[in-house]
């Protein structure tokens, strides 16, 4: 008879202490005797990965001292997706002490965010919170002086798929288009939340309110406590209201709050990533339309409904002439308003 797989509660359980930091010694029985019920280490593997863990889940089995009650093929994925994020951490940060030098010296403050700021300072620089980009917050009256300014010194966006959507960048959402340049992104953000979540003003946009750190002996600014925990909520939250929940983002705010009430749904303990799905793309689609200004909702709707050909060329594929044909398709996203 084939050996029974772990539970759902149980590996639920063990994903959580698998995120978890610092490691605490009170959990190391309860974390090797999860460990023992995991028959699947590839799938185990796999979804740790999902969930954006592999790091962490990598620390805790070696600061409880159990990597040898893992497969070695589990424990060699793991190991090196450890190291693959301190490698990335370390060129993400090198690569932002760029952007630094860009703005300071042009005058403008910006704040860290997210895993940029977590991970030099509560993680301790060990490349324990994997990240992709960096987000910076700037004053609303200096983010477009520092989006042109870093397209500049060869940064670049991607295509606008209207002219419409470019006239009214600032309210679409909390941050400018992305830049990139080399592989490397970073995003502006020009306040923290939505105009219609209720919040302090001060939360709105809290630059004058940041917290000094230093990164490998270079000042850089932080949100405060409370700021930095409101503002992982509220990003939480908009996640999974687009159909991804991943421990990663939940591990930081129990790291800032281990009392917070905030937890995963069990619905994406096994499937973290939905975005594809309907109804989450419908979700997503209304809460962006939701958080931009009444004034400028129409002229959205129609440059996302009617976007430019060379936009349409580019995402369909096709030359001009074939991408005509697509627009029709493209007025069912009216529905979705409904």
């Amino acid at each position: 008879m084939p050996e029974k797989e772990i539970s759902f509660e149980h590996l639920k359980e063990l994903l959580m202490l698998l995120c978890g930091y610092p490691f605490e010694d009170v959990n190391r029985t309860t974390l090797s005797m999860l460990i023992g019920e995991v028959k699947d280490w590839h799938k185990m593997a796999e979804l740790i990965n999902a969930h954006g863990i592999i790091a962490l889940a990598d620390y805790n089995i070696g600061e409880a001292g159990l990597e040898k009650a893992i497969p070695e093929d589990a424990k060699t994925r793991l190991y090196n997706g450890h190291m693959k994020s301190m490698v990335r951490n370390t060129w993400l940060t090198e690569r932002w002490k760029e952007v630094n030098t860009v703005l300071t010296n042009a005058g403008i403050k910006h704040v860290l965010l997210k895993g940029m700021a977590l991970e030099h300072t509560l993680y301790g620089s060990r490349g324990l919170r994997q990240m992709s980009d960096n987000d910076i917050l700037v004053k609303s009256d200096d983010s477009l002086k520092a989006w042109h300014l870093l397209q500049h010194e060869g940064f670049t966006h991607e295509m606008f798929k209207s002219p419409l959507h470019k006239k009214i960048m600032c309210d679409i959402g909390e941050h400018l288009p992305p830049l990139q340049k080399n592989g490397y992104v970073i995003e502006i953000h020009h306040r923290l939340h939505n105009p219609g979540l209720k919040a302090k003003r001060s939360f709105y946009n809290p630059v004058d309110d940041a917290v000094e750190i230093l990164i490998n002996n270079t000042k850089a600014w932080i949100l405060p406590k409370e700021f930095q925990l409101t503002h992982l909520i509220n990003h939480f939250q908009k996640h999974a209201l687009g159909g991804d929940q991943q421990l990663n983002l939940l591990a930081d705010i129990l790291l800032l709050d281990k009392n917070s009430k905030i937890e995963i749904h069990d619905d994406f303990v096994l499937n973290p990533q939905q975005n594809t799905r309907l109804k989450y793309l419908k979700a997503g689609y209304k809460a962006g339309i939701n958080i931009i200004p009444a004034k400028h909702r129409v002229r959205f709707i129609i440059g996302d409904i009617f976007p430019a050909m060379k936009w349409m060329k580019k995402r369909y594929k096709c030359n001009a002439l074939r991408a005509v044909l697509y627009y029709p398709l493209r007025v069912g996203k009216v529905l979705w308003l409904f």
